[in-house]
């Protein structure tokens, strides 16, 4: 087993707690991150620590099924999700900060203990692509918020 450590942030020109909201429902992360398939919150209540979600994800031409339970979730601040199955375990954690003159400045740093033969690759090309995947899904999340709030306030 080894040990893949991807840090990388964003800016985004909305509110935290609008980013926040959109970013702990764990079901939107079919819209924006490009490897999540499907994602149902399969535990009870409201969105905290402890909430639970089942996902299906594809990544390097492998179909994972993983559960994510929430472990830190500071509204506003910061969430942390880590897997509770699968082959590979993972944690995420994303730190929101506020901007000095608005916007939201989204730092999210993956942690994955990748289990060896899982892909036919080495450390450098798994690394590369996690790296390359999760930088073009914060450039999603980014451009997909922004013009969302860009054309609520175009409606109104």
């Amino acid at each position: 087993m080894f040990t893949i450590n991807v840090k990388q942030s964003i800016f985004i020109d909305l509110p935290t707690e609008e980013i926040f909201a959109y970013l702990s429902n764990l079901e939107n992360l079919v819209d924006w991150s490009s490897t999540v398939i499907s994602s149902k919150k399969v535990s009870p209540g409201t969105i905290q620590v402890g909430t639970t979600f089942q996902s299906t994800m594809r990544f390097l031409s492998k179909w994972l099924s993983l559960t994510f339970e929430i472990v830190e979730y500071d509204p506003g601040s910061y969430l942390a999700i880590k897997s509770t199955s699968g082959v590979s375990p993972c944690l995420f954690y994303y730190q929101l900060d506020p901007g000095e003159e608005g916007g939201t400045s989204l730092s999210q740093e993956m942690t994955i203990h990748h289990a060896e033969g899982f892909v036919e690759l080495a450390l450098p090309v798994v690394e590369s692509a996690v790296r390359r995947q999760l930088e073009y899904d914060l450039f999603t999340l980014k451009e997909m918020l922004e013009s969302r709030a860009s054309t609520c306030q175009d409606a109104s």
